[in-house]
């Protein structure tokens, strides 16, 4: 099982890391997008994040997609809302148990406050791999997410998951295709330059990360050989040159058929159970499960990004839950 109050801690952690580093000028710069207008500024998407994790927060209102200001915030007030947001969130969600989580209160427009939850997890593990996109384009390093999930969540051996991994999966594969939405070949294949002189990896590579990421799983659920093919994208040996879009549809298309192929046995004797091979050995494979969901969200807001860069609209995430991706599974 997945327990939410560990959910959350690392999901913030991981948020407030991937802020280090950064001064006043770069969190409130606004990048121009290829198409006109300008991108959120990393305080926006901070304040925005706050607004999530805090209920109903009047004062962030227009530090959301209906709002029309984009002003960005100073770095100072957008950190103290997210300390304020963390503190309230500590303050209820390490006690909450099944009946609340299950609960379904008027403003979550058919939610469970469980499912809530998750919606905000996501949502910053999305905005989390927007602003890494946002600072290495001003000439900041990489952060390399994620970080040490082992010790901060782990799957739980045994208990009511209220989580079911198959959707967990299902729906980030799902979504970080929804991402990819009309960009073309050649848009794919750009690689954006950074401040600092280098140049992002293109979309195409980072489907190709992410593919890599599940054909990995595949292998470690089912201890079958890694069906990973001959091209890196991972580590610092990765060759950058961008792949053609057809070739990582095919290949992202390759992951999700044998994705599916093990989901459906995904059961708690599964993800209790650890393989001796991989960088993350010492994971339970529910752990594993989790890494790739949240890597994969990340990367997700991170092509949103560059899609929005490259002058197409921004994609609003997170999708339709209901039915999907629920707390207790859906009906």
């Amino acid at each position: 099982m997945y327990v939410p109050i560990e959910i959350f801690r690392f999901t913030f952690s991981e948020f407030t890391r991937n802020l280090e580093g950064l001064d006043e000028g770069a969190a409130q710069t606004r990048l121009n997008k290829a198409a006109g207008g300008k991108m959120n500024a990393i305080t926006w998407a901070m304040a925005h994040i706050a607004g999530h994790w805090l209920s109903r927060p009047a004062r962030l209102e227009d530090f959301n997609f209906q709002s029309n200001d984009p002003t960005p915030p100073s770095l100072a007030e957008a950190r103290s809302w997210l300390e304020e947001a963390e503190t309230f969130t500590e303050g209820w969600l390490p006690a909450a148990d099944d009946a609340l989580l299950s609960s379904k209160p008027d403003f979550l427009r058919g939610e469970s406050i469980g499912t809530g939850i998750m919606r905000a997890t996501l949502h910053t593990w999305f905005h989390c791999g927007e602003i890494n996109a946002i600072r290495q384009l001003l000439g900041h390093p990489e952060t390399i997410f994620l970080g040490d999930i082992t010790e901060h969540l782990e799957w739980h051996p045994g208990g009511a998951d209220g989580y079911q991994p198959q959707e967990l999966a299902r729906f980030a594969i799902s979504e970080f295709e929804r991402g990819l939405a009309d960009v073309t070949d050649e848009e794919a294949l750009v690689r954006l330059p950074k401040a600092d002189g280098s140049e992002t990896n293109s979309i195409t590579w980072t489907m190709g990360h992410i593919a890599t990421t599940w054909l990995f799983d595949h292998a470690l659920m089912t201890g079958e050989p890694a069906q990973l093919g001959d091209r890196l994208f991972f580590g610092p040996d990765a060759d950058p040159t961008p792949p053609s879009l057809g070739e990582m549809r095919e290949r992202f298309e390759k992951a999700k058929t044998l994705t599916e192929a093990w989901l459906p046995g995904a059961n708690d004797d599964l993800l209790s159970s650890k393989r001796d091979f991989g960088p993350q050995s010492s994971e339970h494979l529910g752990t594993q499960l989790l890494r790739a969901v949240f890597h994969t969200w990340f990367h997700t807001g991170e092509i949103n990004a560059m899609r929005q860069m490259l002058g197409h609209p921004e994609i609003a995430f997170v999708g339709m839950m209901l039915g999907q991706l629920e707390y207790g599974g859906a009906d």
